[in-house]
């Protein structure tokens, strides 16, 4: 655990795992491999890292409600093509 709490916010802030957009800012999280890269880890390490990540950090509801989130957010105005 003492990896995974001194590595936990330098891997979440460099993962693909959350989306985010900010105009004018690259859009495109770090692999994974590109993480243990710059972190000094090995992959096998981020992985573990990030996955335990993702779970105390994203909500369950925010797993259940993903559908109807994407829905809302892509769907397109009636008319539209």
């Amino acid at each position: 655990m003492d990896l995974y709490n001194r590595y936990k916010e330098d891997v979440w802030k460099l993962t693909n795992a959350k989306q985010r957009f900010e105009p004018g800012k690259a859009n495109r999280g770090l692999t994974d491999k590109e993480i243990a890269s710059r972190l000094g880890l090995t992959v096998d390490e981020v992985i573990e890292i990030r996955c335990i990540a993702e779970n105390d950090k994203i909500s369950l509801e925010a797993h259940l409600d993903a559908d109807d989130t994407k829905e809302k957010r892509f769907s397109r105005p009636p008319g539209k093509k």
